[in-house]
């Protein structure tokens, strides 16, 4: 591990606001899911189901929120760290694929990081109210999917960053640096509404689907999760194929964009990066 991956994930999960916002904030709305939104019927052969459901829906949703929030703190790092990668990379021995590639997968790594705490304290707190422990069906399946979604949200922060930049709109790195937690809201929406076909359209809103199947074992419904795990009425079941492509086309379409304007940052005097 060089010193540069080493300092990158140091900063990323010593950070007090991505700790706030990633941890703490989204820590509150774990408690308040398992301990005062969630109701599990007593002694029934259904229990050991319905919290399943129930705790595999909350670290699907809070954990994709969590990683959305992380984003923001990605795309304020990857801008300002655009300004200072062509020094680094021609003053020192890191290569630009090497600088790249650290920066991923440090990023990626802090991000699982952040997943990973909310997922074990959905599982943790539910076991701490029902007693019972509710391990996904296919752990090696919600990992990958944790991976994709990490993959996917570095691209997409390191595509905004860079789309500030190329711009010459550097001020505007504030506001855009909240896009990917309005997309983990829309997805988020999709506990209580049913967005028909633009779940598969939409960034990020069938990364759900595929962790509640892996999660589960269970296939989910295109949307109003809650209603699904709540009532006995049969909702339109997701197309898990078209939800994987939706995913991966997301994150191929972020990748191809951010390399296209890192081509076009590289043509831009050092002195035009600034705020």
């Amino acid at each position: 591990m060089t010193l540069y991956l080493r300092l990158k994930i140091k900063d990323m999960l010593t950070n007090p606001e991505l700790l706030g916002w990633g941890i703490g904030f989204i820590e509150f709305w774990v408690l308040m899911w398992i301990f005062v939104f969630s109701w599990v019927p007593g002694e029934t052969p259904w229990k050991i189901y319905v919290v399943k459901a129930n705790v595999t829906l909350a670290y699907s949703f809070l954990g994709l929120f969590s990683m959305s929030s992380v984003a923001i703190g990605l795309s304020y790092s990857l801008f300002y760290t655009s300004r200072v990668a062509r020094y680094i990379t021609k003053f020192t021995k890191v290569g630009a694929l090497k600088f790249m590639i650290e920066d991923f997968l440090g990023s990626l790594f802090a991000i699982l990081i952040f997943a990973l705490t909310i997922f074990m304290s959905v599982i943790g707190f539910s076991y701490a109210k029902w007693k019972i422990i509710a391990l996904p069906e296919n752990p090696l399946g919600v990992v990958i999917d944790l991976v994709i979604g990490g993959v996917a949200l570095y691209w997409f922060a390191y595509m905004i960053a860079l789309g500030v930049i190329v711009s010459g709109r550097t001020k505007a790195i504030t506001m855009t640096s909240y896009i990917p937690l309005i997309f983990g809201f829309i997805a988020y929406s999709q506990l209580w509404i049913d967005l028909g076909n633009l779940a598969y359209i939409i960034p990020l809103c069938s990364l759900p689907a595929l962790l509640t199947y892996h999660g589960m074992g269970a296939y989910p419904p295109r949307g109003a999760y809650l209603f699904w795990l709540s009532s006995d009425k049969l909702l339109p079941a997701i197309n898990l194929r078209l939800a994987a492509i939706s995913v991966f086309a997301w994150t191929i379409i972020f990748i191809i964009l951010s390399l296209i304007l890192l081509r076009k940052s590289k043509g831009l005097p050092i002195e035009e990066i600034r705020l």
